[in-house]
């Protein structure tokens, strides 16, 4: 434990000089913790940075996953739209040569 000396001052001598009183011995003020050392706890950064690693890889995957879905669906409703023209086409093509095959030409 460090000591301090202090010196207190008790008034001036005549010549107007202040006058100490003798030096006395006297303890520092001990600091008391916010909380006792047995209650401090140790966290582990370094699980709380793999989770947070393992997150974003989790939420990479979920997100390229999506985008795979939403492009396959893409390409699925092209497709679907591509057929239905040309059902509609071959449709409207056969159509029109029934008529004329029914007319005799």
């Amino acid at each position: 434990m460090t000591e301090h000396v202090y010196r207190q001052q008790i008034g001036y001598d005549l010549a107007g000089n202040p006058m100490y009183a003798p030096p006395t011995l006297q303890q520092a003020p001990v600091v008391q913790l916010a909380a006792p050392l047995e209650d401090i706890k140790a966290h582990p950064w370094g699980a709380y940075a793999a989770a947070g690693c393992f997150g974003l890889l989790a939420l990479t995957v979920v997100v390229v996953l999506v985008l795979f879905v939403a492009f396959g669906l893409t390409i699925l409703a092209t497709g679907l739209a591509l057929a239905m023209v040309c059902l509609t086409i071959c449709t409207l093509v056969l159509r029109s040569m029934w008529r004329d095959y029914q007319r005799g030409k």
